[in-house]
């Protein structure tokens, strides 16, 4: 029975290590990429195009609040009704939902692998101003439509979910939610 219990809490210990791991340094992703380009110079113009194969490497960190902020704000925006996918027209319903949120979960990938990449920070003067960089979202956005395949999306969406903490935010919210010890009305005790 002891052995036992304490093979779970060695288990559970390596658990927490690696996923500590993950978080702390990150996870990296590649995706082949292909293009058509031209040969350089004056003659490349009347060739025809080569088609190239390139493989590009994202790497996804930990979050800051505010890119947590909007990853989550894009995940409410996701919308699966369970019902419907139990029906009979299952592939109907799961095409239709494919249509509709595919820009959305390319969004999340996007986001989560620019981080606070996203803003551009000015020195004005001892303050900073951050303006939002949509362009390279937009981007980065449409490569990532074009090629993510649905099973490296689910393992992406395991992998972001992991490396978001979202564990240790809700636990810190719990700590700072908590009744203060100082607190001036637990320090009374009441007289009968």
């Amino acid at each position: 029975m002891a052995e036992e219990y304490e093979s779970k809490v060695q288990a559970l210990e390596a658990e927490q290590n690696e996923l500590r791991l993950m978080i702390k340094d990150g996870i990296t992703f590649d995706i082949e990429v292909t293009h058509y380009r031209r040969k350089p110079g004056i003659l490349g113009y009347f060739r025809k195009r080569e088609k190239v194969t390139e493989k590009r490497v994202f790497k996804i960190e930990e979050p800051t609040l505010n890119t947590l902020d909007r990853l989550s704000a894009l995940w409410l925006q996701m919308e699966i009704d369970e019902t419907r996918l139990k029906d009979e027209d299952y592939l109907g319903t799961a095409k239709r939902l494919a249509a509709k949120e595919n820009k959305t979960v390319a969004e999340i990938v996007a986001t989560a692998v620019l981080g606070e990449d996203y803003y551009i920070s000015v020195d004005r003067g001892g303050w900073f101003s951050r303006k939002e960089d949509k362009a390279t979202l937009q981007r980065l956005t449409d490569t990532f439509r074009h090629a993510i395949k649905p099973s490296e999306l689910f393992t992406l969406a395991v992998l972001i979910t992991n490396v978001s903490n979202l564990g240790d935010f809700i636990n810190s919210i719990r700590l700072m939610g908590a009744t203060r010890t100082s607190d001036p009305t637990h320090l009374i005790e009441q007289q009968d």
